[in-house]
């Protein structure tokens, strides 16, 4: 991907902007902003590539430098692993509303607990429902650039943090969250009811 090899990378996978709502990368940006001593890099996985360019704007006018901000805009999907790989991080920092917080569906999330990382998200419903706060991501409320800035910076001093919330959330996904643990648990239901 052509970043540097000992860059500490918080990411973001995924279409940037969903029903034209925004999905919150603009305040991992404004949260790495508060920080600009860390040598902290955004990278962006996804498009469309305007609001790439937009975030990198932004990433400009808050005084980050230029280097560290990184777009790939769309891959192909048997590029997601390599770029997922990349990440320290894996942010996932949807702002409040009905849609994010009871109908988002957690594909995004169930990748980033497969790939092995350390997870920051917001604490809404559909979030909350997977993910236990302190134990397989670190969760902050929506819109809170400060409290992410603090878990974003508490994941780069902590790299057993990270390690530990990333282990926890892989072995929940294998455990609960493949789609033959999800047909299982349907199967359950079912013959229970029956």
């Amino acid at each position: 991907l052509g970043l540097p090899p000992d860059a500490f990378i918080v990411g973001y996978m995924g279409r940037l902007h969903t029903l034209n709502m925004s999905k919150g990368v603009d305040d991992i940006v404004r949260a790495i902003s508060q920080h600009p001593d860390r040598p902290i890099h955004l990278l962006l996985v996804g498009g469309p590539d305007d609001m790439a360019a937009e975030y990198r704007a932004l990433w400009g006018t808050l005084g980050l430098p230029d280097d560290r901000f990184h777009a790939t805009g769309q891959i192909a999907a048997a590029d997601v692993p390599r770029a997922l790989a990349a990440f320290d991080v894996a942010a996932m920092p949807h702002p409040w509303t009905e849609y994010f917080a009871y109908y988002l569906s957690p594909l995004k999330l169930f990748e980033y607990m497969a790939s092995r990382r350390a997870i920051v998200a917001t604490t809404l419903p559909s979030t909350q429902e997977i993910l236990t706060d302190g134990e397989t991501a670190l969760l902050v409320p929506p819109a809170d650039v400060d409290a992410l800035a603090e878990a974003i910076l508490r994941l780069h001093a902590d790299a057993d943090l990270r390690g530990r919330l990333a282990d926890n959330a892989h072995r929940l996904v294998y455990a609960r969250y493949t789609w033959e643990a999800r047909a299982r648990d349907i199967l359950a239901f079912i013959a229970a009811r029956s």
